[in-house]
């Protein structure tokens, strides 16, 4: 007997929290964070040098993860959600 599965369902509403927006850059400690994707850091490359153009932050604070299959190391996240008002985590391939 075969069967046929319908891989299509209705879709689920659900609520979220958008994160809370930072009014401008100024002054700003921002974190980059390369999840060690390939190219992942030419391209924030150009994120740093955009944002040290036409922002001022008073640092950018760049850390790479050791590979992108799994989550940043806990002392990591917690270095950067100290240090850092905002984070910016970037791939590419």
């Amino acid at each position: 007997m075969t069967r046929l599965y319908d891989p299509t369902a209705a879709p689920v509403a659900s609520m979220a929290t958008l994160a809370v927006r930072v009014p401008h850059l100024r002054g700003k400690v921002i974190g980059l964070l390369d999840i060690s994707k390939a190219q992942g850091n030419h391209f924030l490359d150009r994120v740093e040098e955009w944002l040290h153009q036409t922002h001022q932050p008073k640092a950018v604070l760049r850390r790479m993860k050791p590979t992108f299959a799994r989550p940043a190391p806990e002392d990591m996240r917690k270095e950067l959600e100290q240090q850092c008002d905002l984070i910016i985590e970037a791939l590419a391939d």
